[in-house]
């Protein structure tokens, strides 16, 4: 094989050299770095950008939440004509006819609000809040598909490298069969041997790279374009220096966790939002305008004014304000219980990847050793070949556990460093500012800040802190908490086996409606009403 290759998977680099059918074209291949490739994900990727749309959508709601704190100004003009005919002392019909015109300014102000707007704010900040977890999450998602792709393709180079080098050296096993064969030291049969072993390792090139291609795909998927001449991946930063730490760091730093957690402080002021609806609502309405009576004529309209101060107390809603307020206890209920989820499933998630990347160092200690006795018994096992010491069969075997080896080894050099990146996503430290310095970063709270300063009240100052001491309790009750078990034992079984044939067809029936579960009762009720 290759001597190039051979060194490379020794050092567990991932480096091979290209084949000769490409490495002109190589050469004048770009480079590019994990960085590169991670900068212009961050960039472009449409999956990350649909997520930054859907954070400015939600930053729209404090504002939209927040409306009753401002006053609210409109117009209304209006041109009506009215006729009725009406009875007389003369018994006779008269038609009594009436034009108005006018033009009239309207100005609305809520005074007290029970503290129902200051909880529906406190909810949209907490989602938009939520909303940002939500987008670290996408961006170390995504992030993570950029890395696996640019190893995986660095892998599956090293593969079809390995695979090409494999094929070319039973190539020339088959040629040195025949060519003994003819002098009468080899038979039929050796020969036969390594022409199959050759076909099966041709057979195993033409499926690598077709994964090749599959990892360039996905590479130039994730990534916006297709890559380069990938160079080798740097260390990634920020991985913990034990299983505890990283324990300790998921439960700070998790974006799904924490986006969990901040959906519950959104339940929160949704209770109470609900109870205050209970609550009495102060109003100031007034208007300013000009109107005539009797005519379409400008001159003869005169002014008009009203002005009053409503209040509005629920005494009887039917049940309907105590319903969603138990509602809204239950989803925050739900909500809590989502948090211990998100916490056991990135607890278990960390915990599966430190464990991939332990077990994938070990096996490229192994792949390392494995390799370098490979190579030496391959190559005294030729030699005694050469002296007629060693059988063909022997040659071919040692040529396999050498291309199992590297194999072990280069896939072993992938596992490990997409195990770390899953690591990292997990915690929450697979981001492009943690990765690369020089990468612009996205920042979240500044559309917060521009929808905030985009619309502004005059009464804000002084309404907003006045609604929030008027919000009511945020508290809820406990979810009902089943007893412990009394017996734990399973039931008997009925089946304890399952037995054959294989199932080769589905129940499918040829009328759709007959499959629909209580079709004739519901054919019946339809019969039945339409007579």
């Amino acid at each position: 094989m290759n001597a190039d290759i051979r060194l490379a998977l020794l050092v567990g680099t991932m480096i091979v050299a290209p084949a000769p059918a490409v490495a002109q074209a190589r050469e004048i291949a770009v480079t590019e770095t994990l960085g590169q490739a991670i900068a212009d994900a961050y960039r472009t990727n449409p999956q990350l950008e649909g997520q930054r749309a859907e954070l400015r959508a939600l930053d729209e709601q404090i504002v939209q939440a927040a409306a009753p704190y401002r006053l609210n100004v409109g117009v209304s003009m209006s041109l009506q004509y009215r006729a009725q005919d009406q009875r007389n002392l003369v018994d006779d019909f008269t038609t009594n006819r009436a034009r108005t015109i006018g033009a009239t300014l309207t100005a609305s102000q809520i005074l007290l609000n029970g503290g129902r707007t200051a909880a529906q704010v406190s909810a949209a900040e907490a989602s938009v809040l939520a909303g940002r977890e939500r987008l670290r999450e996408a961006e170390n998602g995504v992030l993570l598909e950029v890395v696996d792709a640019y190893i995986a393709v660095r892998r599956d180079q090293a593969l079809v490298a390995i695979q090409r080098g494999s094929l070319d050296s039973y190539g020339r096993q088959v040629t040195q069969a025949v060519a003994r064969e003819r002098g009468g030291d080899l038979t039929r049969t050796d020969i036969a041997q390594a022409q199959a072993q050759r076909e099966i390792i041709r057979a195993q090139l033409a499926q690598a790279q077709a994964n090749l291609q599959s990892s360039r795909g996905r590479f130039a998927a994730v990534v916006g374009r297709n890559p380069g001449d990938l160079l080798a991946p740097p260390p990634l930063p920020g991985l913990p220096p034990s299983l505890d730490s990283a324990f300790a760091a998921v439960e700070q730093e998790s974006p799904s966790l924490w986006q969990a957690i901040m959906a519950t402080k959104a339940g929160d002021a949704r209770i109470a939002a609900q109870r205050a609806e209970r609550a009495p609502v102060v109003s100031l309405n007034g208007g300013y305008g000009y109107g005539s009576v009797n005519s379409y004529q400008l001159r003869d309209a005169g002014p008009q004014a009203s002005g009053a101060v409503t209040l509005t107390v629920p005494l009887l809603t039917g049940g309907l304000i105590g319903s969603r307020v138990r509602a809204a206890i239950a989803d925050r209920q739900q909500l809590g219980f989502a948090v211990e989820t998100a916490r056991r499933a990135a607890l278990s998630n960390v915990q599966n990847a430190w464990n991939q990347a332990v077990a994938a160092e070990e096996q490229m200690d192994s792949g390392r050793l494995a390799t370098t006795a490979a190579q030496t018994a391959l190559t005294g096992v030729q030699r005694g070949f050469a002296e007629g010491f060693r059988s063909n069969f022997e040659v071919l075997d040692s040529e396999q556990r050498l291309l199992n080896a590297q194999i072990v080894l280069s896939n072993a050099s992938y596992a490990a460093y997409a195990a770390q990146a899953r690591l990292l996503a997990t915690i929450g430290r697979l981001e492009a500012a943690a990765l690369d310095r020089d990468v612009p970063r996205y920042d979240p709270t500044r559309n917060t800040q521009t929808v905030r300063k985009a619309v502004f009240g005059p009464f804000d100052p002084l309404l907003m802190p006045l609604d929030r001491a008027q919000m009511p309790s945020t508290a809820g009750r406990l979810a009902p908490l089943l007893p412990p078990a009394t017996d734990t034992q399973l039931r008997p079984a009925t089946v304890t086996t399952l037995p054959g044939p294989l199932g080769t067809t589905l129940p499918i029936k040829p009328d759709p409606r007959l499959a629909m579960p209580g079709a004739a009762v519901l054919d019946d009720a339809v019969v039945t009403g339409g007579s």
